[in-house]
């Protein structure tokens, strides 16, 4: 998936400019290294882009200019945006048996 990130954010940024109309804050559920968010933080520089991934994943990751990371799991709480992009849809039951709680 961090492979196919670049091209899928290139093409995201170019073809769908419209989509991003009078969003100020973006959240990145599941973002890895923060690809996608910063090809978006730098097309947009007046939105904040947030990477959520679990801790493991941003080990030594940095915040940086428009982008930030924030560690913690998307089953449990997910940091408030604007919009929130999800680039991959998981099953009901989740992943590896995780089940999310009911609300």
């Amino acid at each position: 998936m961090a492979r196919d990130s670049g091209l899928i954010a290139e093409l995201v940024v170019k073809e769908g400019k419209s989509a991003f109309d009078g969003v100020v804050s973006l959240v990145d559920v599941a973002g890895g290294t923060g690809n996608m968010a910063k090809a978006i933080a730098e097309a947009f520089p007046e939105m904040t882009c947030t990477v959520l991934d679990l801790p493991h994943v941003l080990s030594g990751l940095e915040d940086g200019g428009n982008v930030k990371y924030v560690a913690g799991d998307m089953f449990e709480s997910i940091p408030a945006a604007d919009a929130v992009l999800l680039k991959v849809l998981l099953p009901k039951e989740g992943v590896s048996g995780h089940v999310p709680k009911s609300r």
